[in-house]
């Protein structure tokens, strides 16, 4: 039994693997979705490959008077970023031995839409806040080199704070 349900020889052989062939740390991942049309409906959906079959997402057009009927794509990208720090955070503590008995991650982002609208050139997202409410006997210091560890390990974190080269196409269909 895992000691923070993190499948730590899944880790341990995937980190072998790397280091006895430094391409295996490489890989491309990818995702298509297709806009919707009906007026009754969400706008965006997509699939994320799992283990078990497709998990079929969809989104809503930020509504500015309220939710939509799917969260919005800032919801999804809040996820993205909590819950990719969330697993890097329980990944280093299963691999440091440290039980964590509960972790609540809280995220939130100050958005600014002056620039999506031409109002103005503020930038669109001033600043991403993350907190973890962890319970652990471990100690701050330890608990202070899981968050270290989350922040330099933490792909999500690391798009975040790094300018990451990006990339638009489009093809006629």
């Amino acid at each position: 039994m895992p000691l923070n349900n993190i499948d730590i020889s899944q880790v341990k052989q995937y980190e072998a693997d790397i280091k006895a062939n430094d391409e295996a740390a490489k890989f491309t991942t990818k995702m298509e979705g297709t806009w919707l049309f009906d007026e009754q409906g969400p706008q965006f959906t997509a699939a994320a490959r799992t283990s078990d079959k497709p998990f079929v997402m969809t989104l809503s057009h930020p509504n500015f008077n309220g939710p939509g009927i799917s969260p919005s794509p800032m919801s999804f990208g809040l996820f993205w970023i909590a819950g990719c720090a969330s697993t890097t955070l329980m990944t280093a503590a299963e691999k440091k031995g440290i039980k964590v008995d509960a972790l609540t991650t809280s995220i939130e982002a100050d958005l600014d839409y002056h620039a999506q609208f031409k109002l103005g050139d503020q930038p669109l997202v001033g600043e991403y806040r993350i907190n973890f409410s962890i319970k652990t006997s471990a100690s701050d210091e330890e608990i202070e080199q899981l968050t270290n560890d989350t922040l330099a390990g933490c792909m999500a974190m690391y798009t975040v704070k790094t300018a990451v080269p990006l990339k638009i196409s489009y093809t006629r269909t």
